[in-house]
């Protein structure tokens, strides 16, 4: 599904991702892993398409991303850490409002049921919580029934059963056969929904593996 190759990019003279390469399968789940600024967001926006001036190869769904048209955006969806809505606008209105950017959508009362939201769903999204945001967020990215969808943080600042609710659908999307790539800080929940993890470091691919394998690697002496 994603295939990226001696990728290069910088926002400077001096480069900022350096020599990576690594493939994600289809219906697989991939994680990326570091410390802040380490690069993981940017690599992010580089296979999202929102940075194309980079060196190497991305090839994201047969598509190489730097000569990807409209129609790349059929096929993915998107759900970066800090929600993208209109706050004026009801979360339903907001949902309609996205789903006529596309050819298709799925049914968003079933959405806004499907994370917790359906009772709010005519509520103005300014009067939403963080949390109300994120999910409302994360579902606008399944609007289209994208093949391959990529989070930021997807369970970031969720009270632990809305986090279980989001890792579930997650999940679920695994077993429809979607391919999901995330960005996470948090081992434990790479650890539960991750098949392998790349640990990002400076720019840098420092190691590829499953979750388990790299922490019994981190463990043994």
């Amino acid at each position: 599904m994603i295939r990226v190759q001696k990728l290069r990019f910088s926002y400077t003279k001096h480069p900022f991702i350096e020599n990576v390469s690594f493939d994600v399968k289809k219906g697989e789940i991939f994680g990326f892993l570091g410390p802040s600024g380490a690069g993981k967001s940017t690599l992010q926006k580089i296979l999202t398409g929102l940075l194309t001036n980079y060196q190497g190869s991305v090839i994201v769904n047969e598509i190489e991303v730097k000569n990807h048209n409209n129609d790349f955006y059929e096929h993915i969806g998107v759900d970066f850490e800090f929600p993208s809505l209109y706050e004026k606008l009801t979360a339903r209105e907001n949902l309609r409002f996205f789903a006529s950017l596309y050819k298709k959508s799925l049914d968003i009362n079933e959405l806004l049921q499907r994370v917790g939201l359906l009772q709010d769903a005519d509520k103005r999204v300014a009067e939403f919580s963080k949390g109300m945001k994120s999910r409302l967020n994360f579902i606008k990215a399944l609007l289209h029934d994208p093949i391959l969808l990529f989070l930021d943080e997807p369970t970031s600042g969720l009270d632990p059963s809305n986090a279980r609710r989001m890792k579930d659908i997650i999940l679920q999307q695994k077993s429809m056969g979607k391919t999901v790539v995330l960005t996470t800080h948090n081992m434990y929940d790479a650890t539960e929904l991750c098949d392998r993890v790349a640990f990002i470091v400076d720019g840098s691919l420092k190691a590829l593996d499953t979750p388990r394998n790299l922490i019994m690697k981190r463990a043994l002496p």
